[in-house]
């Protein structure tokens, strides 16, 4: 559970989503206009379910290159691994 005054900016659906032996990839995305407290986090969870208490959880992570960010008013451009473990590999 994130509370909605924890949650910095929110995206909107992951495109070209692919998994392939373990591996999860999608599009990188860009988050706009990014204001407010730093974040250390990244989370990734199935939009599809009506309600919040049944949205899953897909991936939570905390460890990537440049978290924590502190959001200064500008774009935020999550860029996914190109390498072997993409966004991430089982």
């Amino acid at each position: 559970d994130i509370l909605a005054a924890a949650r910095v900016a929110t995206s909107g659906n992951l495109a070209n989503k692919t998994s392939t032996a373990g591996v999860f990839d999608a599009d990188d995305i860009t988050l706009t206009a990014v204001t407010g407290d730093p974040f250390e986090s990244l989370v990734i969870y199935d939009n599809t379910p009506a309600t919040e208490a049944t949205k899953d959880l897909i991936a939570f992570l905390d460890t990537a290159t440049g978290l924590p960010l502190t959001p200064n008013g500008g774009d935020v451009t999550i860029q996914w691994d190109a390498g072997a473990s993409r966004i991430f590999k089982l």
